[in-house]
């Protein structure tokens, strides 16, 4: 199974999360994107994603990272923009697909660096929620 067209934005993010064997990088990848928004929704994404059914009758979803990158470098998923940045970075996150912080952090928002952060705090195994929109840790 591949074809993801008709999922719900809920159930694409719950099909990836179950491709994600429980792996901090990947879940943090895939919760980036979920908690983002954008890119649960895109028809052009969902393109660039294998999937099938478990050995529980469930569908899993992972990302073709070779297509993926072919897609951003061609421009087929948008020109350079916040949202686009929030890809790259759930991509490097996701698969060795290297990045440069520097220019992709650029110019992000409040909001987007606070999920970016909440990413990176997952990605390391810890539990998500310690960071608060001005920055402070909440303990």
């Amino acid at each position: 199974m591949s074809d993801f067209s008709s999922f719900s934005a809920n159930q694409f993010a719950d099909a990836l999360r179950r491709g994600t064997d429980g792996l901090w990088s990947l879940d943090a990848a895939v919760r980036l994107l979920a908690h983002h928004g954008i890119w649960m929704k895109s028809p052009e994404l969902r393109s660039l994603v294998q999937g099938g059914i478990d050995e529980n009758g469930e569908v899993w979803a992972g990302f073709d990272v070779r297509r993926m990158k072919e897609a951003i470098d061609s421009g087929e998923l948008g020109e350079w923009r916040e949202d686009l940045a929030i890809l790259l970075i759930a991509m490097s996150l996701y698969a060795d697909f290297p990045i440069s912080l520097r220019y992709t952090c650029e110019n992000l928002s409040k909001q987007n660096l606070t999920l970016v952060g909440e990413a990176l705090f997952k990605a390391c195994g810890y539990e998500v929620g310690l960071i608060v929109a001005d920055g402070r840790d909440d303990q």
